[in-house]
């Protein structure tokens, strides 16, 4: 938070000495800046994350993300989601997966539902320690629904009026809303600390596809806004400073831009580390490429913010029977949108084939040379190198929050 403010305030005095500069008659193109060089070293060990205490391996692994698109092959990490934090899913899902193929995805994705404990975390923690990645996201009970479960993420009318998330944040009055909506924070904060203490980073998506109309944290179509920008701040300061943790990328994913553009919703640059878009089509064309489809162009949107960039989710549109040929991933991003760096394929739904272990041509796409899998990864910096000036502030074990879960509020600005 201080070298925020101390960004901001050296902002700020930059543009005033420019006005000062530009009145007493120095012109714009005459004025020098004297500020220290930057050695090659430091400008490759300097925080690059959003979290600027984020732990060493935090750190390499999003410089992994920003280069992988500048080498020909090992280029795009491979990706799957598994329907429940469980040995039996992940059974289902990956060594599925590995027997048929004879390749692991790198990354295994959970979502944080109400029900999950400490204990379901072993799957995860085998996994990174035998090299793979993790990410994960929320889909929270709607607070205005509590009886609905984790399956009233969903609302029942896209059209209908969306409730003000403002109420949930954590400067705002008590409220059942709010209470049980902390809860779920706490819940999601818990397996972030199992993660840490496992020394495993968390590639986190809060609040996913919040562009869209069909979440009751995504956009109102009426008035056309939300406030899932103020929240997933809020949801950063709560994992960052009132948790303490720093083993989290964060990823700001969005859906196709159906209802608003991609972009709709992004908290800024310094709450983002990665931008992964949704995508569900059976060619894997994002919203823009085809002719009168829509005024977006969702690609070229999330490329716009300079940050890594990666399929979130993706899967078919239509060919739900197995029949789907998962090479089209792999194709698609070689052929139309060389800068993503990973793709992450759901599991299903209601009997829907999504998942690889079940798609036509799978060992084609694991085996493919641009494509990283757990067997391949090479993110871990060598030994002796050095990821990051900062030491982290949590070591290999992080800081116990306080018994309610909550340390001191930091207070996000709310910004409109």
């Amino acid at each position: 938070m201080a070298e925020h403010i101390g960004r901001r305030r050296f902002i700020g005095a930059a543009a005033g000495a420019i006005a000062l500069g530009a009145a007493g008659g120095i012109a714009l193109g005459q004025q020098q800046w004297f500020a220290p060089e930057q050695t090659a070293e430091e400008e490759t060990t300097k925080p690059i994350t959003a979290d600027p205490a984020a732990t060493p391996d935090a750190q390499a692994l999003l410089r992994w993300f920003k280069e992988l698109p500048t080498r020909d092959a090992r280029r795009v990490v491979s990706g799957q989601q598994i329907d429940d934090i469980t040995a039996a899913s992940y059974e289902y899902f990956v060594e599925k997966l590995a027997v048929r193929t004879g390749k692991h995805p790198a990354i295994v994705g959970v979502m944080v539902r109400d029900a999950w404990t400490r204990a379901d975390s072993k799957i995860l923690v085998d996994h990174w320690k035998r090299g793979g990645l993790i990410t994960m996201d929320i889909h929270p009970t709607n607070p205005w629904n509590p009886t609905g479960g984790p399956s009233s993420a969903w609302v029942p009318d896209a059209k209908a009026a969306k409730p003000d998330l403002r109420m949930l944040l954590s400067t705002s009055d008590s409220t059942p809303q709010r209470t049980l909506w902390r809860k779920q924070m706490e819940k999601l904060g818990d397996l972030v600390e199992e993660m840490a203490s496992a020394g495993a980073v968390v590639m986190l998506r809060p609040l996913h596809e919040g562009n869209g109309s069909w979440f009751w944290w995504g956009q109102d179509m009426a008035s056309r806004k939300t406030f899932a920008r103020d929240l997933y701040r809020d949801v950063f300061y709560y994992i960052t400073q009132t948790r303490n943790l720093h083993n989290v990328l964060w990823l700001y994913s969005p859906g196709a831009s159906w209802d608003g553009p991609a972009l709709s919703y992004y908290p800024g640059s310094e709450y983002v580390d990665m931008v992964c878009p949704t995508r569900y089509d059976d060619d894997m064309l994002m919203l823009g490429e085809r002719t009168g489809e829509s005024p977006n162009n969702d690609y070229k949107d999330v490329v716009s913010t300079g940050k890594p960039v990666g399929f979130g989710e993706c899967g078919p549109s239509t060919k739900l029977d197995g029949s789907w040929d998962a090479r089209t991933i792999i194709k698609r991003i070689r052929e139309t949108y060389p800068a993503m760096t990973y793709f992450h394929v759901w599991h299903g739904w209601e009997n829907k084939i999504m998942e690889l272990a079940r798609d036509k041509y799978t060992e084609e796409l694991m085996n493919d040379p641009w494509v990283v899998t757990r067997e391949n990864i090479d993110w871990r910096p060598k030994p002796g190198a050095t990821t990051t000036t900062r030491p982290s502030t949590t070591g290999s074990q992080p800081p116990k929050p306080s018994a309610t879960g909550r340390g001191s509020v930091i207070r996000p600005q709310v910004t409109r």
